[in-house]
């Protein structure tokens, strides 16, 4: 993506989906709240970070980015939101057929975070199914879904879920999540 000098570094935050902090909610390290990654909640076990591409590493975006550019943290989510969508725009997002689901694919790093886009469920990924969507995100570059009334796409999603999870890297999830009043969510077995 290009970026012009005069844009705030928060200009070019991307909307990142990660595991949450699931240590008792007591944080890994503790850093001065100035460095600390701004974090949105999703749900109880995934939240949204923002990270700015640099070129050869992904930056995340911390308070003081916020501070500094003075904007809050519901302008941060918009602007990360469609900059996930124009990322995906220009790194040829396509979905494949694999046997009862579906992989979306577009180049690593943010397949996962594409269950944020709406309009992606409700329009693009709507010609591939026409009833409730089932998901799996093991990793951040993975993403693949059914429909939640296919028992082989369910049962190929936790295959997936199975290869990926014991050696993947940037894990997010083991969970399959069942999309719902815009939402994905834990699917209830």
């Amino acid at each position: 993506m290009f970026w012009s000098k005069k844009e705030k570094f928060t200009d070019r935050a991307i909307a990142y989906l990660k595991a949450a902090n699931l240590n008792d909610g007591k944080p890994a390290i503790s850093l001065p709240h100035a460095a600390t990654p701004v974090v949105k909640s999703y749900s109880a076990d995934l939240c949204i970070c923002y990270v700015v591409d640099s070129g050869n590493q992904f930056e995340y975006i911390q308070n003081c980015h916020v501070e500094k550019d003075g904007i809050d943290d519901d302008k941060l989510h918009r602007t990360g939101l469609e900059n996930l969508r124009k990322w995906a725009g220009s790194h040829n997002t396509r979905v494949q057929p694999y046997g009862n689901i579906f992989a979306v694919l577009m180049g690593g790093n943010f397949e996962a975070s594409l269950i944020l886009l709406e309009d992606f469920w409700d329009h693009s990924f709507r010609q591939f199914l026409k009833g409730e969507y089932a998901a799996a995100i093991p990793a951040r570059d993975i993403l693949s879904f059914c429909d939640t009334n296919s028992p082989e796409g369910i049962n190929e999603l936790q295959q997936l879920i199975n290869r990926i999870t014991p050696k993947g890297d940037h894990l997010i999830s083991e969970k399959i999540y069942v999309r719902r009043n815009n939402k994905f969510e834990p699917r209830s077995i």
